[in-house]
């Protein structure tokens, strides 16, 4: 019998077995790699693992058998990640310039991220299934694509809209390839000339493929304003409410949810749920009601997989989120056979999560191998 855990790479260790093949993206050789399901680790694994920026892997443990079911492919993960690189390198080339080839292909790759989430209209987003590589532009863009396909699956939107909308998302950060690299590394606070600078990272993107004519009004709307806030306090434009495009809306929630969810240079990432209640906190303010709703409908708070703590003094592992009820997973609760649905059983209504529990061997709360 065995638990399957999300472990962060950091904390990875000799002798722990993969539960889940891993792809990354070599950006030497521009090729993607495998590093197949049932593997023993080993410290050149490691070494290759951190090498390629991974955020983390999901390893066996023994306790009792669990199963993450992955929202999208890890061979269309792969070619998004490939077709962003691509993407950027183009962007940063003067003379040659993003193209409408390009951009067919980035909208051949966003229908796959389509198809996947819309196979099974059920699906919760877990932050930790999209999330397996470390946060620099490329990575990032493919998780705020996913989460913003997902809730505009949600919103009803139709196939035509989800192309662009996720089109947007693959292609609405390609403009920070023109700040300098000191800036967004920066550990520190940016200085307030320092933050102009990165502000025009949205403007440098949609202007340039703007001025191509390879993207349509939508998707150029929806990259240039996914910085603006509902109250106008935003940027570029400060635009208030309605006058923000929707995609720009529905792309803003899940920019600002990944970037909290994310290795920074500045900060440590912030629990899913911790970031949820964050972006409940600029609901009317930051973000567009409707679409903040459809996002929490959506995305998983407490992903499969993650050790989380109980307000009782036990301690769980996620194994199924209710797409309804988020908040309230089914947990298996560790050093017991004990299994609780959080949203289904009336004598637990009182059980909340207050947390999800720190895997590093150090703090020894890791499952015992």
């Amino acid at each position: 019998m065995f638990i399957l855990i999300f472990v962060n790479t950091k904390d990875i260790l000799p002798g722990m077995c993969l539960a889940r093949s891993v792809n990354f993206y070599d950006i030497a050789s521009r090729k993607a790699h495998t590093i197949e399901a049932g593997q023993i680790l080993s410290d050149m694994t490691i070494t290759r693992l951190k090498a390629a920026e991974i955020n983390g892997i999901y390893v066996d443990t023994y306790k009792s058998k669990i199963r993450v079911i992955s929202s999208i492919n890890q061979e269309i993960r792969a070619e998004a990640i490939s077709g962003i690189h691509q993407l950027a390198d183009n962007f940063m080339n003067s003379e040659k310039g993003v193209s409408k080839k390009d951009v067919e292909e980035i909208s051949e790759t966003t229908q796959k991220l389509i198809n996947s989430l819309s196979s099974n209209k059920d699906i919760l987003v877990n932050i930790a299934d999209i999330k397996m590589y470390d946060d620099y532009t490329y990575h990032h863009s493919l998780s705020v694509a996913i989460m913003a396909i997902a809730i505009g699956l949600e919103l009803g939107f139709n196939n035509f809209m989800l192309n662009e909308l996720g089109t947007a998302g693959l292609m609405h950060d390609i403009g920070k390839v023109s700040i300098p690299v000191e800036i967004i590394t920066k550990p520190g606070r940016l200085t307030p000339e320092e933050f102009e600078i990165v502000k025009m990272h949205p403007v440098y993107a949609a202007q340039h493929l703007k001025e191509r004519n390879i993207v349509s009004d939508n998707i150029y709307k929806g990259i240039i304003q996914h910085h603006e806030k509902i109250d106008g306090t935003g940027y570029p434009y400060h635009l208030k409410g309605k006058e923000i495009h929707p995609y720009a809306r529905i792309l803003a929630v899940a920019d600002v949810y990944d970037a909290l969810t994310s290795n920074r240079p500045y900060r440590t990432p912030n629990p899913p749920n911790e970031a949820i209640e964050y972006i409940m906190a600029g609901m009317g303010t930051q973000f567009d009601e409707n679409i903040l709703r459809a996002f929490l409908r959506k995305v998983a708070p407490f992903p499969t997989g993650s050790i989380v703590q109980l307000s009782n003094g036990e301690k769980g592992c996620v194994i199924k989120n209710h797409p309804n009820n988020p908040l309230r997973p089914i947990v298996s609760i560790l050093d017991s056979n004990k299994c609780y649905d959080l949203a289904e059983q009336p004598e637990l209504f009182n059980v909340v999560i207050t947390g999800i529990v720190d895997n590093s061997p150090e703090s020894n709360q890791i499952i015992n191998m």
